[in-house]
């Protein structure tokens, strides 16, 4: 009983979704290592205390998203991006 709910509402809420496709790993890391510059730049042309703070979290977040898709990248064997 509780696998056909399951799989009832799974339906229901995946029926009228489009599908989607993520880019390539290799898309991923490219688009991730120019948020991470991005967000450097943006850093050091900023003045206003409140946005330092912001421009901080936004170099560390888009760092560890970075960090993570290297990981995976590596992981599943793929060794020859520019971007290490």
């Amino acid at each position: 009983m509780k696998t056909t709910l399951t799989n009832f509402f799974s339906t229901l809420l995946h029926k009228d979704m489009p599908a989607t496709k993520c880019p390539p790993l290799r898309e991923q890391l490219e688009q991730a290592r120019h948020e991470w510059l991005s967000a450097q730049n943006y850093y050091n042309n900023v003045s206003d205390a409140d946005l330092i703070d912001y421009a901080t979290y936004h170099i560390q977040a888009a760092e560890k998203k970075y960090i993570y898709l290297l990981k995976r990248a590596r992981h599943e064997g793929l060794r020859s991006s520019p971007f290490h």
